[in-house]
């Protein structure tokens, strides 16, 4: 007490002197004890009287109020201390009645009167000690009523039927050596419930712990000082009596008037605490969640730009394999918006033109409900552009194990697999390049004497006309055969010339011309060119010789009829770009022929380019002609590729670095030159 007291009663004392219902109430006992001292000095017995049935008043009022908040009151403290007042209101009315000179009992004496009030301390004592310990243990109103009846039938037989209780005042002789013991012993005990009382201080509202507390230490000056008076009337006798009204309105206060203008304070005090504890956990808990929110809030904004920086698309499914989610990159891969893809399967994403590759597999994890990874297949694509993507994924289970469906990525491995077949076909033409160049020279080698002597041989045998025509026959073949070889030679690119760059609009113009006539009425030719291409690193013989090349093979693609469409424009690569093309950064020309003709499936779009591989009839066709353009553009530091499906058409599209003055591959006077690793 000695540590936390003072620090908590000045607050309590300050709130008082600002309380006009308790200043008024201390008035009003002021007054009181003015009345009091003015009766002690003409009449002890009513003084005494009237000290004793305020303190039982106030006693059966608490009592009153306890019994009937019995069943609501949260505090186990108050109501223990309320439910036991009876008895102490008991004994004390029968100490005040058994005072000498009051001769209502009829052999009544100042050592039973005294008797009675050893025995009334002593339970008051015995309450207020035992009180703090119950504070959150709640006693029964009837046990509690039992155990005063017990007290009070110990009290009465042991000082009316058997008188064993040991004398406390005798006359003449003054107190005896057991009051006051008892009255030390009271007032010890007093001290050691205020101790037990401060402990549980958080238990009580402040203003009922502070007049409680004050009320019970009024007990120990109390009871000291009933130990040093002689005369039952005399001065110090009622001084004791004074000091029991101040404690006893202190306990009024605290119960009473707090029960009878601010009942919940007394009764569902523990509960406000427990509210407040509670709302002060809520509070806590809002800023835990606030906190909790923020962090995620940052962590959902982590992932977010993550995902969007990802080249990746996300996706989840349904148990049915139905898209329920997908990241905004799938809309870069499929040309559809997320929203148009929910619902759908991953085989309502397989592009059935071409070859399915991994998705067998992909249908059968699915199947089984395994996870998968990295498995690839051709994208349908709005088009018919070549797609491909790459596919990982794992099966979701609920806490029951219940199967949700899968979450995975999806990544487009278009760029990726274009830039491995170009480095292949690169690789195999090169092989082949080098291969048939030295085969071409040879069999050119070979081709002059018999174009030559066969064409000696056709003037010296005018007359023999069978012989004519076995002559003609060898040379026209051998000529025939040596512009074969001058195509492939052109594949092998091994002649060096010095040439200037081409003019792609001159020599979109002149293939046109050159085509013209072969070209049948039913196919619509269009020409769209950027104004002011930039020369390109081909000479512009090449480039007519490219252009007729790609728009002899669009009208094979085209016996019906159709539309042939000639598209340039200029773009540049930035090295961003560099990873997706085999192309690095520069300026380029982009040059696409396209027809709306049969198409071709996968497996031919992929050997477009070898040599000598063709889908005409024998005889018509030779194989080299797109094996030559593919030379030529590669040669000249460019790149071609061809996108096609079936029954929609093909587009060939090249990209040709421009040709600044001075650049790689040309002269101090801007002629090009060409030849095996010119431009490469």
């Amino acid at each position: 007490m000695s540590g936390t007291q003072p620090s908590a009663i000045r607050p309590m004392f300050a709130r008082w002197l600002r309380d006009r219902s308790f200043l008024s109430g201390l008035a009003a006992l002021l007054v009181l004890m003015a009345v009091l001292t003015v009766l002690v000095r003409h009449n002890y017995l009513l003084f005494h009287l009237c000290v004793e049935m305020f303190a039982v008043a106030i006693s059966m009022t608490i009592f009153t109020i306890a019994w009937n908040t019995r069943d609501t009151n949260q505090s186990p403290f108050l109501a223990f201390v309320g439910l036991s007042m009876p008895g102490i209101a008991l004994l004390d009315l029968l100490h005040a009645i058994a005072f000498p000179g009051m001769n209502v009992i009829g052999e009544a004496s100042a050592n039973q009167s005294t008797q009675l009030w050893i025995a009334a301390r002593g339970l008051q004592a015995a309450v207020f000690l035992a009180a703090p310990l119950l504070t959150e243990t709640r006693l029964r109103a009837g046990d509690v009523l039992l155990i005063q009846a017990a007290a009070l039938a110990c009290a009465f037989l042991s000082i009316f039927t058997f008188g064993i209780m040991p004398d406390a005042f005798v006359p003449g002789v003054g107190l005896t050596s057991f009051k006051i013991a008892a009255e030390y012993t009271f007032s010890a005990a007093a001290v050691v419930a205020c101790l037990l009382l401060c402990g549980k201080r958080r238990q009580f509202e402040p203003r009922v712990f502070g007049l409680t507390f004050a009320g019970i230490a009024l007990l120990a000056p109390q009871e000291l000082i009933f130990t040093l008076y002689d005369d039952p009337h005399g001065a110090m006798n009622a001084l004791g009596h004074f000091i029991k009204i101040l404690s006893f309105y202190l306990l009024y206060r605290a119960i009473i008037v707090t029960a009878l203008r601010n009942p919940y304070d007394l009764a569902f005090y523990r509960m406000r605490r427990s509210e407040e504890a509670l709302r002060d956990h809520l509070s806590g808990l809002e800023t835990l969640i606030a906190t909790r929110t923020a962090e995620l809030r940052e962590s959902e904004a982590r992932w977010r730009a993550l995902l969007e920086c990802s080249n990746d698309w996300f996706w989840e499914t349904d148990e049915r394999g139905r898209f329920t989610a997908l990241s905004p990159r799938a809309q870069e891969s499929t040309g559809r918006g997320g929203a148009e893809l929910l619902g759908f399967t991953h085989a309502d994403l397989l592009d059935r033109n071409r070859p399915e590759e991994d998705f067998p597999v992909l249908t059968e994890a699915l199947h089984r409900r395994e996870p998968f990874r990295r498995l690839s297949f051709p994208l349908a694509s709005p088009g018919g552009a070549a797609r491909w993507v790459m596919v990982s994924g794992t099966p979701r289970y609920d806490g029951s194990g219940t199967f949700l469906g899968y979450r995975g990525t999806t990544s487009d491995i278009s760029a990726r697999r274009q830039s491995a077949e170009a480095a292949r076909q690169k690789q195999t033409m090169a092989a082949l390049g080098s291969l048939v160049g030295g085969l071409a020279h040879e069999i050119n080698n070979l081709l002059q004497p018999v174009i030559s002597l066969s064409d000696l041989a056709r003037g010296r045998v005018e007359e023999d006309r069978k012989l004519q025509a076995y002559l003609n026959a060898i040379h026209d073949s051998g000529v025939k055969a040596r512009t074969i070889m001058r195509d492939v030679l052109q594949f092998a690119r091994v002649e060096v010339a010095e040439s200037p760059p081409g003019n792609l609009e001159e020599a979109v113009h002149s293939a046109l011309e050159l085509a013209a006539p072969s070209m049948p009425p039913s196919i619509e030719t269009r020409a769209r060119l950027e104004p002011g291409l930039a020369p390109v690193t081909i000479t512009a013989t090449e480039l007519t010789q490219v252009l007729l090349n790609l728009i002899q093979n669009a009208r094979d693609a085209m016996p019906q009829g159709g539309t042939l469409a000639i598209n340039a424009l200029s773009l540049t690569r930035k090295e961003r770009d560099t990873p997706l093309h085999p192309l690095g950064e520069g300026r380029y020309v982009r040059l696409a022929v396209t027809d709306t003709g049969t198409g071709m499936d996968e497996a031919t779009r992929q050997r477009v380019f070898d040599p000598f591989f063709t889908t005409k009839p024998v005889g018509k066709g030779t194989g080299l002609g797109l094996s030559v353009v593919y030379g030529i553009v590669r040669n000249g530091g460019g790149d071609v590729w061809v996108e096609s499906t079936p029954g929609r058409g093909t587009s060939f599209i090249i990209d040709l670095p421009t040709a600044p003055p001075g650049g790689p591959g040309q002269t101090t006077d801007g002629m090009l030159v060409h030849g095996e690793g010119a431009g490469r």
